[in-house]
């Protein structure tokens, strides 16, 4: 942590524009500012006279489109009563700014805590997660190749992959394209998982990390919450550890996330070839910098491994989950009376 006249070092070791941002964001006088560890963009956190923001500074590659694009559904989130967080303009008017040739964007803090693990917790996302969908079902997005389906077939054709992965991504990918036609597509989060909420009690408080929002199939939402919700941690450094779905946490989020958007029979079909897609996707990806030549560290090589064990775990409770997703449709069909998509909901 430094004082805003000191200096700070992003994570690559260079100097944060120190100046010019407080210039930017004067937020009635900086007291200090930190960085915030983890994620693809910087984020970094300034306690001001003004109260608590984030800044964020984008990867270099995004595209002003897109982070535009997720700009207006914070604000339209924000308008409509979901809890999005608050972009604060600069003090030119703007809600975004290019220094050095990076984008920054300025949102105010959430207060509360971060999801504990509780059964009311994993409830509280699924029925956000709902909502979020409700409250966005209106708006209009391209009907467009998952990222997800075309990035699997590209690694799977690549030279040198082993023929039994080969074969299962091309299978996978096939019945997902099978089901395309049917699937909803909306603007995904992008991101639900457990450190993406800011909770007060057992209620949302503030929901975060928009900077993955996309047009996608609406049920890559649920495939990403459900692998973090469900995930089993054992212990650290334990061959298991992460490896396993709490198939009860799962009924819970899925049963949570119908009360507020009805899953459609196509949706609940292609999830758990969502969470098989992603694994082989990320298996594949690391197999494939080796292939290229890179030197892969021990901790590549020990994803790969998680991703194998997931992929096997997934096999052997294929019926399981199936029937999850199943009883999620059961109950779905006696009637789930739904709101207008622009209804903020409780």
């Amino acid at each position: 942590m430094t004082s805003a006249a000191g200096m700070l070092l992003d994570r690559a070791g260079g100097q944060v524009p120190l100046a010019e941002l407080a210039a930017l964001w004067p937020l009635g006088g900086w007291g200090s500012i930190s960085l915030v560890p983890g994620g693809k963009n910087e984020h970094f956190r300034v306690a001001s006279a003004d109260g608590i923001h984030y800044l964020r500074r984008s990867y270099r590659s995004k595209p002003l489109d897109e982070l535009e694009g997720q700009l207006a559904l914070m604000r339209l989130l924000r308008k409509r009563g979901f809890p999005a967080p608050e972009v604060v303009p600069a003090r030119t008017g703007a809600d975004h700014v290019e220094l050095f040739g990076r984008w920054w964007i300025a949102t105010r803090g959430v207060e509360g805590q971060p999801f504990d693990g509780s059964l009311a917790h994993v409830r509280a996302l699924g029925a956000t997660l709902g909502r979020y969908h409700r409250v966005v079902a209106d708006q209009p997005v391209p009907v467009a190749e998952p990222a997800l389906q075309r990035e699997l077939i590209g690694r799977a054709s690549e030279p040198g992959v082993d023929p039994a992965l080969r074969t299962r991504a091309a299978d996978v990918a096939a019945r997902l394209a099978g089901l395309l036609p049917e699937l909803p597509r909306t603007v995904v989060h992008g991101g639900a998982r457990r450190g993406s909420l800011v909770f007060d009690g057992g209620q949302v408080a503030g929901v975060l990390d928009f900077d993955s929002a996309h047009p996608d199939v609406r049920v890559l939402d649920l495939a990403v919450a459900v692998h973090d919700v469900g995930k089993v941690y054992t212990g650290s450094g334990d061959a298991d550890n992460k490896v396993a779905l709490d198939l009860g946490r799962v009924a819970e989020l899925l049963a949570a996330y119908s009360q507020e958007t009805r899953p459609t029979a196509a949706e609940m079909e292609a999830l758990p070839l969502l969470l098989e897609a992603k694994r082989l996707k990320r298996g594949l990806g690391r197999r494939s910098r080796a292939l290229d030549g890179e030197l892969l560290s021990g901790n590549d090589y020990e994803k790969i491994r998680i991703e194998d064990q997931r992929l096997a775990w997934l096999d052997g409770h294929r019926e399981a989950l199936a029937g999850i997703c199943g009883g999620v449709l059961r109950q779905t069909a006696r009637g789930l009376p739904v709101s207008s998509p622009g209804s903020p909901g409780p």
